[in-house]
C-alpha cells in the first residue's frame, strides 16, 4: 500500500479528476433507495485478514411474491441461500469509488410463509488483482411487492442474525498474488451461536461510495460432469512437516496492496527437539536464509547432534508481490519434536519475530520505477543493512529468550496451516501398488458412490478428465470419517508420457476435512482445469465419493458466431478459440480462467474484438474499458490490469485501451458512452505526451513489455510502444471527429506528427529496419524485431518507399530478427497483413501457428507458442487457455467467410470471402443488430454465395482478386 504521503496524493488527484474528467451521471435517488445498512460481525478492528461471516434472517411473507428482488453486495466476496437454495455469488469487481452491486429477480426461490435469506461473506484483507478491500462489510436489502398489493423491504441491521464460519480456515495463505486467499474447509469445526449483526455504516456514509447496479449479467451455474476416471494411484505418504504463515498479515495494520515493492521481512523460530538421537534435517525455506544454533549449511541440510536446536529463518527475500505468506517445510530423517524458544509450548511451537517498522517500505510500483536511482539505492541499503544487523547474532537456544524474548509473538495453532499444494507438486505414484478404489467411472453417471479404502502403503489419489478445459466450483458429497482429508487440485495439462504440468506458485485447489458422516460441499472459489486430482489422505477405513461435479460458471455467452469449413484443422481452430474465449469471460475480459483471472486491459482489447465476432456482446467490453478509465483518476497512465491493487503500467496495454475505445463503437455506435470515455482517453494521451525525451519519443521506465519473445524493451525509449501510441491516438482522431471536438483533434493530429518524425528518425539503414529501443546512453539498440516492421505497416507510420520491404519481413524474417512468441503479438501481424492484402498467408500462418496446438489434443488456445520467451519448461506453454490468443475468430470470419463491418453499430457489412483453397466455407459473425450469416462452396469455376442477416442491415458484395475468372452467383443472383 502507498505511503501516507502517496494517500494524499492519491486524493488530490482524485478530486482535480472528479472536476476535470467526471464519472457517469450518478442517480442519487439510486443511494436514496437504500435502507439497508453495512453490517458485518463484532471485531475489534475490521480489516483481518480472511475473515468469513454468515448472515441470516427469517421474515415472514403473508401471501404470494408477485415480485422479489434482491440487491446486494459485500467487500469482499458474497454467496447468497434464500431457503437453501444457492442464488448467486458476488459482487462483481468494482473501484471503492465507483462500487458495485448485483440486482437479482429471486422470485423462484420466495414463497408465502416464513423465508430465510442467508449470506456466506468472505472479507479478503489483503490486496488482489480483483479488489481493493477496504475494510470488511456486507449490504443487502430484499424488496418484495405480494399478489395482495403488500410492500415489503427486508436490508440488513441491527436485526440480522451473523456468526463466524470459522470451518473456513482464516489463515489460509493467498491462492496466488493475483487471487483471494486459499481455501481450507474444516468441517469439523462447529458453527458457533449466531448474535446481532454489528451496524458498521449507513449507505451514503461508507468507504464503499456512488453505489451502482452491476452492469454485466450474472455468471453462469452449469453442472459439468467429468469425461472419464484417467487413473488412481496410490501416493508416498508426505514425508516431514509443512508450515505456511500468514506473514504480510503481521507485518501492517492494514491491507498489504500487491505491490512487488512491498517489504515483507522478520524472522521465524522454533526449537527442534532431537531427544536422545542424533539425526539430520533439512529446511526448505523458500529461498530465505536458514539457521540452526547461529550457523548455515550448504542446501540447508543440517547434521544434528542430541538435545535441543534453534531453527531461525530469516526473510531475507523482502521483495515480492509473492512474498505475502512464508512457506517453511522440515523434512528430517529421526523423529523430533518442535517447541517453542519463547515459552516451551509444543502446542504453539513457532515464534515470529518482527523486524524495525521504519524498514516497512510499501511502494506503488509506477512510483518505484519513477523513483531517481539514487532515492532507490537508499531505500535498498537501509533494508539490506537491518537484515545485516539482525543476523549478524543469529540466536541460539540458550541466548533466545535475552535477545529476542521481548519482541518474538507466539504464532497461536489456528495462525498457521499445512501446504497442501507443497504435497501436491511433490506427489509421487507409487509403482507397482494397485489403487483400492472401487467402481471410479461410476461418479460419472451417478450410478452409484465411488468406494475409496485405505491404503496400507500411502495415500489414495484419482485422476479425472473432464474432456476439455472448463472453469467453475467445486460440488461434491463425501460419505467419510471425522479427520479425513480431501486435497482437490487442479492442472490444465498432462504430457503423452504422464508428466503432470503444476501451476508453478499457483495453488489451485483447496483442502476438505470431514465430519464423521456425509459431507456436502460447493467450493467457494473459481477455479479452471482439465484434470482433477483427488488425494485422500488421514485415512482409516473406507470412504464413499457419491457426487462431484464441477459446476461451470462463466459469463452467459450468445454463441452467435460460428465457422467451419472444407478443413478441419481450421474449424477445430475456430472452435478451441471460442471456448477459450468463454472461459475468458466473467464479470470482465480476463486473461486467462487459472492462473490469474484478472482484466488485463491488453487482452480484453484483444478479447473484446473476438467477441464481437463469436458472441456479439457490447456490455462486458464498456465495462472493461470504464474500469481502466477510472484508473486515470489514480494512476498518470492506464493501470495495466484493474481494479488492482497492483499499482503498476505497462503502456502498450494503455494505448491498446484507446483504440478498444473506437473498437467498441465501431460495433455499437454507442455515442453517449463515447461522450463519457473521451475525456479520459484524452487523458491518457495527453499524460503520455508528458513523458517524451529530446527526440520527442514517448520515454518512460514502467513495464515497457509487447509480446513474450526476447524484444530489447527494458529501456525507457522503446519503438513499439511509440507505434501504439501512433495507433492509439489514430482511434481518438476518429473519436474526436465523431463528437465534433475540433481542438483536441488539432492536439491529436501535432502529436501523431511529432511521434512519427521521431520514430522515422531511428530508421536504420544497414539493417532496414526501425531498432528496438534507445538505450539510456542514447545509444540505439543493435536488435530489431519482426513486431516493428508490422506495427509501422499497420499504424501507417512507415514511409511509402520502406513499406515493401517492412512487408517482405512479414512472410520471410531475415537471421538474427526477433520473431513473434505469443497469439496476444500475432492479432497485429494478421490486422498487418489483412491490411496489406496478404489474406491467404493469414490464413496459412493461423495453421502453422496453431495446429501445433492441435496436434496435442487441445482443446483451448495457449499463452505463448512453443519455446516463447517467458516459459522456458518442459511443456509447450505456461497457460493452456488464454483468450488473448483466440485470433482465428476475427480473421477466419474476415477472409474466409468474408464478412467486413462498413459501418457503426452493424448496420452494414462488406461480404468478401476469400477462397484460401477451400471447397466451402460456412458460419456467422455476430452483431450489434443481429447475426451475418455466409455459406460458400466452389463447384469448378463457380462459386455461391448465400448471406443473409437482420432486417434493416445492408449487405454489399464485393469482388477480390481470389475470385478472379471465377462466376460467383450470390443470393441466387449472377455478380457481374
Amino acid at each position: 500500500m502507498p505511503s501516507n504521503r502517496g494517500i494524499f496524493y492519491w486524493l488530490c488527484v482524485a478530486a482535480f479528476s472528479a472536476m476535470m474528467f467526471p464519472g457517469e451521471a450518478q442517480d442519487m435517488s439510486s443511494q436514496n433507495e437504500w435502507k439497508a445498512s453495512w453490517i458485518w460481525a463484532q471485531r475489534d478492528a475490521y480489516m483481518p485478514y480472511n475473515d468469513t461471516i454468515e448472515a441470516r434472517k427469517s421474515f415472514e411473507v403473508p401471501d404470494a411474491a408477485v415480485s422479489a428482488t434482491l440487491k446486494i453486495t459485500a467487500d469482499t466476496r458474497y454467496r447468497v441461500y434464500i431457503n437453501d437454495s444457492w442464488v448467486n455469488d458476488g459482487p462483481s469487481r468494482s473501484w471503492p469509488q465507483q462500487y458495485q452491486y448485483d440486482r437479482i429477480d429471486v422470485s423462484p426461490h420466495i414463497h408465502a410463509g416464513t423465508n430465510t435469506i442467508r449470506i456466506i461473506a468472505k472479507y479478503f484483507g489483503i490486496g488482489t488483482f480483483h479488489q481493493i478491500p477496504q475494510e470488511a462489510g456486507l449490504l443487502a436489502q430484499l424488496e418484495i411487492s405480494t399478489s395482495k398489493g403488500g410492500q415489503i423491504v427486508l436490508g440488513t441491521d441491527e436485526t440480522w442474525e451473523v456468526r463466524d464460519a470459522a470451518a473456513w480456515l482464516r489463515f489460509a495463505p493467498k491462492q496466488s498474488v493475483q487471487m483471494g486467499p486459499f481455501e481450507i474447509y474444516d468441517a469439523r469445526i462447529a458453527p458457533g451461536s449466531f448474535d446481532k449483526a454489528v451496524v458498521r455504516y449507513p449507505v451514503a456514509s461508507a468507504p464503499w461510495s456512488n453505489l451502482e447496479e452491476r452492469d454485466c449479467p450474472l455468471l453462469t451455474k452449469i453442472p459439468r460432469s467429468f469425461n472419464e476416471a484417467t487413473a488412481a494411484h496410490v501416493v508416498r505418504r508426505p514425508a516431514g512437516q509443512t508450515f505456511i504463515f500468514p506473514t504480510a498479515d503481521w507485518c501492517y495494520e492494514d491491507v498489504v496492496f500487491s505491490n512487488h515493492h512491498t517489504v515483507t521481512t522478520g524472522a521465524f523460530a522454533v526449537i527442534l527437539d532431537m531427544g536422545e538421537e542424533e539425526g539430520s534435517i533439512t529446511v526448505d525455506a523458500d529461498g530465505q536464509t536458514v539457521f540452526i544454533d547461529g550457523k548455515r549449511a550448504e542446501g540447508n541440510q543440517f547434521q544434528l547432534i542430541k538435545g535441543k536446536h534453534l531453527l531461525y529463518v530469516v526473510l531475507t527475500e523482502y521483495w515480492g508481490h509473492w512474498r505475502n505468506d512464508t512457506e517453511i517445510r522440515l523434512v528430517a530423517d529421526k523423529a523430533l519434536t518442535l517447541a517453542n524458544p519463547k515459552d516451551g509450548s509444543s502446542k504453539a511451537p513457532w515464534c515470529y519475530i518482527p523486524f524495525a517498522k521504519e524498514i516497512g517500505y510499501r511502494f506503488a510500483d509506477y512510483e518505484w520505477a519513477l523513483m531517481s536511482h539514487d532515492e532507490q539505492e537508499r531505500v535498498e541499503r537501509h533494508i539490506r543493512q537491518t537484515l545485516r544487523d539482525e543476523m549478524s547474532k543469529p540466536p541460539e537456544v540458550a541466548t533466545f529468550a535475552d535477545e529476542l524474548g521481548g519482541r518474538a509473538q507466539i504464532v497461536q495453532p489456528e495462525e498457521t496451516t499445512p501446504a497442501p499444494h507443497y504435497l501436491f507438486k511433490n506427489r509421487e505414484p507409487l509403482s507397482g501398488v494397485t489403487a483400492p478404489v472401487d467402481g471410479c467411472e461410476s461418479i460419472i453417471s451417478g450410478e452409484s458412490p465411488v468406494t475409496v479404502s485405505p491404503s496400507p502403503s500411502g495415500d489414495v489419489e484419482i485422476v479425472y478428465d473432464l474432456g476439455e478445459q472448463s472453469v467453475g466450483y467445486y460440488d461434491f458429497e463425501l460419505e467419510a470419517e471425522e479427520g479425513l482429508v480431501l486435497d482437490i487440485f487442479g492442472v490444465e495439462y498432462i504430457a503423452p508420457d504422464g508428466s503432470v504440468q503444476h501451476t508453478e506458485r499457483y495453488r489451485n485447489g483447496m483442502r476438505y476435512i470431514c465430519v464423521e458422516g456425509n459431507n456436502r460441499f460447493t467450493s467457494l472459489m473459481r477455479r479452471s482445469q482439465r484434470y482433477v486430482f483427488m488425494t485422500f489422505r488421514n485415512q482409516t477405513r473406507p470412504a464413499y465419493l457419491k457426487k462431484f461435479t464441477l459446476i461451470e460458471s462463466t459469463y452467459p455467452v450468445n454463441e452467435s458466431g460460428a465457422f467451419t469449413c472444407s478443413d478441419e484443422r481450421l474449424t477445430r481452430i475456430w472452435d478451441i478459440s471460442a471456448h477459450t474465449l468463454k472461459l475468458c469471460m466473467e464479470d470482465v475480459f480476463t486473461d486467462c480462467p487459472l492462473y490469474e483471472q484478472t482484466l488485463w486491459v491488453g487482452d480484453s482489447r484483444n478479447e473484446a474484438l473476438f467477441n464481437y465476432t463469436a458472441f456479439g456482446h457490447a456490455d462486458i467490453a464498456k465495462r472493461c474499458i470504464k474500469l481502466a478509465a477510472l484508473s486515470l483518476d489514480r494512476h498518470p497512465l492506464v493501470q495495466c490490469q484493474v481494479p488492482s491493487t497492483w499499482e503498476t503500467i505497462i503502456p502498450v496495454w494503455g494505448f491498446l485501451w484507446n483504440i478498444m475505445i473506437w473498437d467498441y463503437y465501431e460495433f455499437s455506435a454507442d455515442r453517449e458512452f463515447l461522450q463519457w470515455v473521451f475525456p479520459y482517453a484524452m487523458k491518457n494521451l495527453r499524460n503520455a505526451a508528458n513523458f517524451s525525451d529530446g527526440r520527442g519519443l514517448f520515454s518512460a521506465p514502467f513495464w515497457n513489455m509487447f509480446d513474450w519473445s526476447g524484444i530489447d524493451d527494458n529501456h525507457a525509449t522503446v519503438t513499439h510502444n511509440n507505434m501504439f501510441a501512433v495507433g492509439a491516438i489514430d482511434a481518438a482522431i476518429k473519436i474526436a471527429e465523431v463528437l465534433e471536438k475540433k481542438e483536441d483533434g488539432e492536439w491529436l493530429v501535432a502529436y501523431r506528427d511529432r511521434l512519427v518524425a521521431a520514430l522515422n528518425t531511428l530508421w536504420q539503414d544497414d539493417a532496414c529496419m526501425y531498432p528496438d529501443s534507445v538505450h539510456k546512453n542514447d545509444v540505439v539498440s543493435e536488435k530489431v524485431s519482426l513486431h516493428n516492421a508490422f506495427l509501422s505497416l499497420l499504424f501507417d507510420i512507415a514511409p511509402e518507399n520502406k513499406r515493401d520491404a517492412l512487408a517482405a519481413y512479414m512472410v520471410k524474417q531475415p537471421e538474427g530478427m526477433t520473431p513473434i512468441g505469443s497469439p496476444f503479438a500475432i492479432l497485429y501481424l494478421f490486422a498487418a497483413m489483412e491490411k496489406m492484402e496478404m489474406h491467404e498467408a493469414v490464413v496459412t500462418r493461423i495453421l502453422d501457428a496453431y495446429e501445433p496446438m492441435l496436434a496435442l489434443g487441445a482443446t483451448s488456445v495457449w499463452e505463448t507458442f512453443a519455446g516463447a520467451e517467458n516459459y522456458n519448461g518442459k511443456f509447450p506453454t505456461r497457460s493452456h487457455t488464454h483468450a488473448w490468443s483466440s485470433a482465428p475468430l476475427y480473421f477466419l470470419n474476415r477472409i474466409v467467410l468474408g464478412i467486413i463491418p462498413t459501418a457503426s453499430g452493424g448496420l452494414q457489412y462488406d461480404i468478401s470471402p476469400h477462397l484460401c483453397g477451400l471447397s466451402w466455407a460456412k458460419g456467422s459473425s455476430a452483431g450489434k443488430v443481429g447475426p451475418v450469416s455466409v455459406a460458400w462452396s466452389v463447384d469448378g469455376n463457380v462459386l455461391t454465395v448465400n448471406a443473409k442477416t437482420s432486417e434493416g442491415v445492408a449487405l454489399r458484395f464485393i469482388r477480390n482478386d481470389s475470385l478472379s475468372g471465377m462466376k460467383i452467383l450470390y443470393n441466387g443472383a449472377e455478380v457481374p
